[in-house]
This record gives C-alpha cells, sequence and structure tokens, in this order.
C-alpha cells in the first residue's frame, strides 16, 4: 500500500506551481497546498542541482523535465500545461543555459607546470 501511494504521488499528482529562473538559481512555489508536499516554497542555486533532463511521458503523450537536488535530495518533476509547447521549449533551454552556463563558470583552471628543457 505504501509503495502505491508513493507511485502515485510521484508519477499521478499535478501541483501548478510557479518557476522562476535566473543565474542565481531555480526556485518553485506550489499554487495549491498540499498535504502531500512538505514544501510549499523551494530555492536552490544552481550547485545543488545534479541533473537536467527532458523526458517523454508514455501515459499522457508528452514531454516533463526533471530537476535533480543535492540538498536535500529528490527530484522534481515539470509538466506543461496543455498547449504550452514552445513556453516548454523556452523553459528546457533556460535550464540547459543556466545550468551550463555555472558549470563553465566554475570548472577547475587548467594549470600547466612548464617543464624546462635543456636544449639549449
Amino acid at each position: 500500500m505504501a509503495l502505491l501511494l508513493l507511485w502515485i504521488t510521484r508519477t499521478q499528482i499535478f501541483v501548478h506551481s510557479k518557476i522562476l529562473i535566473s543565474e542565481k538559481g531555480i526556485s518553485f512555489k506550489l499554487k495549491n497546498t498540499s498535504f502531500l508536499y512538505r514544501r510549499a516554497e523551494f530555492f536552490s542555486e544552481w550547485e545543488n542541482v545534479t541533473n537536467i533532463t527532458e523526458m517523454f511521458d508514455n501515459h499522457n503523450g508528452g514531454y516533463f523535465y526533471q530537476i535533480t537536488f543535492k540538498n536535500p535530495g529528490f527530484v522534481a518533476n515539470f509538466s506543461p500545461l496543455k498547449n504550452h509547447e514552445i513556453e516548454a521549449d523556452r523553459f528546457f533551454s533556460e535550464l540547459q543555459y543556466y545550468q551550463e552556463s555555472y558549470n563553465i563558470a566554475h570548472q577547475l583552471p587548467i594549470s600547466r607546470k612548464l617543464n624546462p628543457s635543456n636544449s639549449f
């Protein structure tokens, strides 16, 4: 029974939310309260995002977007509203842009040591 409830809350219940994306991170706020979700608001800096994936939903026939967070460790699934495919594509493009920008800006600098040669 517990597994069935867990499956239902993760795959079958949709909660409308407002999502904001910026160079600082991503935030979302549930538009309706729900006893199934502990938080009504959440903000995460990009360093806390480990994965962003576009996935196809076989049941509903459309795409959804999955974001994996480190701390707290959870996965959020975002499905676009019906007839909003253009906005959904823009949403995913922005997610990728900000995540890639964060990754590029925080890569370790490559440093090379020059070894002296005795070829003179």
